[in-house]
């Protein structure tokens, strides 16, 4: 009996493995967004602990040096802030599109998956519509064998 080969196969590798990248590259935008989401957050953790040092010396006396210092480390820590958040967009933005990319990859192969499941049943129907043939002609001849052999019962 005839095995069932599917002649798109070639494409269909080609199709799971392009979806596998897609996953690769997705993954690695996210983990970027997350390390920056992070960077983001140990700025924000950096402020208030300065800002809590800077309550603390507050009950002594704070020398205009010191004040002035703090207020350029709280708008270098502001332009960072308002940086980082410009750059997590962009990250964001980037890892959408590679969900984007990594859906229609999925979409695809699905597709080949899809039209391979039909063609094998086809073929498999195909299979047991001849079985079924050679089974019918099998008893139509154990039939006529039987038949030939006694006459009388006939």
């Amino acid at each position: 009996m005839k095995k069932f080969k599917f002649r798109l196969e070639p494409i269909q590798r080609i199709k799971a493995h392009q979806e596998k990248e897609r996953q690769k590259e997705h993954a690695v935008a996210v983990h970027r967004v997350q390390a920056q989401k992070e960077h983001l957050h140990r700025l924000e953790a950096g402020r208030l602990q300065v800002m809590e040092h800077q309550r603390q010396i507050q009950g002594g006396s704070l020398q205009p040096a010191q004040m002035l210092w703090y207020s350029r480390y709280y708008l270098k820590l502001k332009r960072d802030a308002l940086a980082g958040a410009e750059i997590l967009r962009g990250l964001e933005s980037e890892a959408e599109k590679k969900r984007q990319r990594l859906v229609e990859a999925s979409r695809e192969r699905k597709t080949y998956d899809k039209l391979k499941e039909r063609q094998q049943a086809k073929f498999n129907q195909g299979v047991e519509q001849t079985i079924n043939k050679q089974n019918d002609e099998i008893s139509a001849n154990n039939f006529r064998i039987r038949r030939a052999s006694n006459p009388s019962s006939g």
